[in-house]
């Protein structure tokens, strides 16, 4: 499928001669942005259907192509001669189409891509719901009716984003179609052409990373105030429902402060990823040799990083496939923690129970992450957030942030073989807890219930 973002309007200040599309969000701009959400949603064939061709839409385009998007820009007044080649195929393609002056999540892309046939996607929930400045829509039956900035008589409001088929887009030929308002030139063909209104706020869709239901945000961008409160939500928007008590309670509010100002900045979340990564194998060395305090201290500030990368990836809207092996990174750097912290207390005390404790502590660490992994892969849903017990117990189970817990506190009294033993108990604890709940929530589904 192919995507046609529509670069129109001028920037937010009256002096600024730039497209608005430029607008900088989160350290990049909004084309860029809807680049990478498009490419993650599985579009590389894009347009920039637009005014003017500007040094640095140039810019953007050339760096988009280097993400492996195949990109073209086409004038407003060259759209007609582009036209005929864009629109051949069969009749039942479908294009989508974006406005670029429009901030949202991914998640809004797959539920109208999902959808699979000609629709505009549609808020009946909108916080903007006084219609002010936005494409106004009056709908009976899941039909658009009527389209305009200053209906009376409205139910919904267009979000910016949609399903458009070849029909729709030759209307973008006539020279006088405003490219900022073109939703309104549907009223030429409705109702000949069934246009559906397909309503976020009844296509709530559940997200495994952040662990709960949402309804992707988007919003227009008509004034600075607009990019300081849509940054705001992209930063709330990142944080995933069910965590420990560290996580939760005393990570969350820094991990949100510093991605605030950490996502306008040219990191990319992969480069946070190995930052992180650098640090946690300095820790497992000083563990190592000895410096027991200052590693578990370090610990901290590792376990506050870690969540920093996916923040900013969800922020920036810059997501990779690659970007999944942090997980099998933190495996990593974890139990090797847990191994050069062991070896250490063998090293001071000559013996062995604290090698053991280890084993123990890595078989069961072990255990209960591949019974989470196999329940999430089978059931679709993370076994922390499949019921209200699940959900509790995941605020104590035994983890890295727990562990760390126990580990600062051990070396504090003087006694890090407690640490150890607190550990383990907790690792089998928590093992048993999830094979258990993992073997009777896959029963229940093999019965039907």
């Amino acid at each position: 499928m192919k995507a046609i973002i529509i670069a129109a309007g001028k920037g937010l200040e009256s002096k600024d001669p730039h497209p608005k599309i430029l607008l900088k969000l989160c350290g990049g701009s909004l084309l860029k942005r809807d680049f990478y959400l498009l490419r993650t949603a599985g579009i590389r064939d894009v347009i920039v259907l637009g005014e003017s061709y500007t040094p640095e839409i140039e810019k953007e385009i050339k760096n988009g192509r280097k993400l492996g998007m195949r990109l073209d820009f086409i004038r407003k007044e060259e759209w007609s001669q582009a036209f005929s080649s864009l629109s051949q195929g069969t009749e039942s393609d479908l294009f989508l189409l974006v406005d670029g002056d429009c901030v949202f999540e991914v998640g809004l892309l797959r539920i109208l891509l999902d959808y699979k046939k000609v629709a505009l996607c549609c808020d009946s929930q909108s916080d903007e719901n006084n219609g002010g400045g936005y494409p106004r829509i009056l709908s009976e039956d899941g039909k658009i009716q009527k389209i305009g900035k200053n209906l009376k008589s409205w139910n919904k409001i267009y979000t910016g984003v949609a399903l458009c088929n070849k029909k729709i887009l030759s209307l973008l030929e006539d020279q006088s179609v405003n490219l900022t308002d073109w939703p309104v030139s549907l009223n030429r063909i409705l109702p000949q052409q069934i246009v559906s209104c397909l309503d976020l706020s009844e296509a709530m869709t559940y997200d495994s990373e952040l662990r709960q239901k949402v309804k992707p945000f988007w919003r227009r961008i008509n004034s600075p105030e607009d990019l300081k409160e849509v940054k705001k939500r992209l930063i709330k928007g990142t944080q995933k429902r069910t965590l420990d008590v560290m996580a939760w309670y005393v990570h969350r509010p820094i991990e949100n402060r510093i991605t605030y100002y950490l996502s306008e900045l040219p990191l990319t979340p992969n480069q946070l990823t190995i930052f992180t990564n650098i640090l946690a194998f300095f820790i497992t060395f000083f563990f190592f040799k000895g410096y027991l305090l200052m590693a578990s201290l370090l610990t901290f500030v590792v376990n506050i990083m870690d969540g920093l990368d996916g923040k900013t990836a969800r922020a920036k809207g810059l997501f990779t496939h690659i970007g999944n092996l942090e997980h099998s990174l933190d495996t990593l750097y974890e139990q090797s923690w847990y191994v050069a912290f062991s070896w250490a207390i063998f090293a001071i005390t000559r013996s062995l129970v604290p090698l053991q404790l280890c084993l123990a502590i890595i078989i069961f660490d072990t255990f209960n992450r591949h019974c989470s992994m196999q329940f999430r892969a089978i059931m679709r849903v993370p076994l922390a957030d499949y019921s209200p017990f699940d959900r509790a117990f995941r605020r104590f189970d035994g983890r890295r942030n727990i562990y760390t817990v126990y580990i600062l506190v051990g070396i504090l009294i003087g006694q890090p073989i407690y640490s150890l033993w607190a550990m383990m108990i907790h690792a089998i604890i928590t093992s048993l807890v999830y094979f258990l709940r993992s073997a009777r929530h896959m029963h229940a589904a093999d019965m039907g219930r």
